[in-house]
């Protein structure tokens, strides 16, 4: 195993990590959407409003912390692919997807901690 195999698999097992994460919170985003169509059928919903608004943020947060994670890995994937004479093109573009998709995750997460309730869940995921 060369070196630069050695370093992707490294950013591999933690983009599987990541993955994982992700993964969790997108079932916690399914319970949270769940939650507002109980309320909308005024049926029992799962949490209540404070415990949704909460469960949000949190969400939101982690969201955000996953988003640089990934931006993360793309910049050490580029150095190791400098490093090893390989072309960055495709690193450069995912750099730049990755800024972009922080910039977004931040508006969202601002926009979870600056609406009044947890009513606000039209558009959870980024």
């Amino acid at each position: 195993m060369t070196n630069y195999d050695y370093e992707e698999l490294k950013l591999s097992k933690w983009q599987f990590g990541l993955t994982l994460l992700f993964i969790l919170l997108l079932i916690v985003s399914l319970t949270l959407t769940y939650n507002q169509i109980l309320k909308f059928q005024k049926q029992k919903p799962i949490y209540s409003n404070k415990e949704a608004d909460n469960i949000l943020k949190i969400y939101r947060i982690i969201g955000l912390l996953i988003a640089l994670g990934y931006l993360i890995i793309d910049v050490i994937d580029k150095g190791v692919k400098e490093e090893n004479n390989i072309d960055t093109k495709t690193a450069n573009l995912q750099i730049d997807a990755g800024i972009l998709t922080v910039i977004a995750t931040i508006i969202v997460l601002y926009v979870a901690f600056t609406s009044d309730s947890s009513d606000d869940l039209e558009n959870p995921d980024v």
